[in-house]
């Protein structure tokens, strides 16, 4: 069957298009990234791979923009709101989250600050990779996908996104791609465990009337930087070691917090906590 007579500009609505939207993705990035990883890790054919299909979401998304003649994304105005301050605070979030843990790891004795500093000075150029892979996811999970699937109920999003993007990242993870467990089954559920954790949070972000793609991008691309730099150090069971268990740890707090506002629902302004102005139910808040 044509696409156009599955989904067309006469022939549209939200759900078709958050649909259509996953099953490219998926398919476009598997196209590249199930031959990419059975190549030599690290070889320029591997990363070339990889790189081209972690874009995909991003694609899809201009696509079916142009396809269905529905310009709903505005990139001039994300590039209209960035500021020195926003930056900042992109860059500090990803900072805050981690510091606490890796200096859990110094007073414990099992990390070398000085090793962790020169690794991340000699890596410092795969920070550009990192910040265009997560832009390009940005764009394609929050600012395409999630306006389309605004009338579900926001636990159901949160836990349906976070499943399918677990299922998008299958290939890098069965194949074992970053794992630095000894425990293969062990890496496979923190990654489940992350995706489903993760996701509220950074849905809730994008879910403000202020979200701007290209600074969750930014703060997502410092994160995974930060992640990749500490376990240079060494293998790590990501459920187990100390970095792991506080990660889950601190983003399972940070959900108990998101879930117990959504049963609160709207308190007169002067009821609402600082942690509400900056996560809030809706847009415009």
């Amino acid at each position: 069957m044509k696409l156009s007579l599955l989904l067309s500009p006469r022939a549209t609505s939200p759900l078709r298009e958050a649909l259509a939207f996953i099953v490219l993705t998926l398919a476009l990035t598997w196209l590249f990234w199930l031959p990419g990883v059975f190549l030599p890790m690290g070889s320029v054919g591997s990363d070339f791979l990889l790189g081209l299909g972690s874009v995909a979401p991003c694609a899809v998304a201009i696509f079916l923009q142009v396809w269905l003649q529905k310009w709903s994304m505005a990139p001039r105005e994300w590039l209209r709101t960035l500021s020195a301050e926003r930056i900042a605070l992109a860059l500090f979030v990803p900072f805050a989250f981690f510091i606490p843990i890796i200096l859990a790891r110094v007073l414990q004795n099992t990390l070398a600050l000085d090793a962790f500093v020169a690794d991340a000075r000699r890596q410092w150029l795969a920070l550009a990779g990192w910040l265009i892979v997560s832009i390009a996811e940005e764009i394609g999970w929050r600012a395409y996908l999630l306006p389309r699937l605004k009338n579900a109920p926001l636990a159901l999003t949160n836990l349906f996104v976070g499943l399918v993007w677990f299922v998008w990242l299958l290939p890098l993870t069965l194949a074992g791609r970053y794992n630095t467990s000894e425990n293969f089954g062990g890496f496979v559920l923190a990654m489940f465990l992350y995706a489903l954790l993760i996701t509220p949070f950074l849905n809730r972000i994008a879910q403000r009337g202020a979200y701007n793609p290209l600074l969750s991008g930014l703060t997502r691309a410092v994160a995974s930087f930060v992640i990749a730099i500490y376990f240079l150090q060494g293998r790590g069971d990501p459920l187990t070691d100390t970095f792991g268990s506080l990660t889950l740890t601190w983003l399972t707090l940070l959900n108990a917090i998101l879930f117990s506002q959504l049963w609160r629902g709207k308190k007169p302004s002067a009821e609402i906590s600082e942690l509400e102005r900056v996560m809030p139910l809706q847009v415009g808040d």
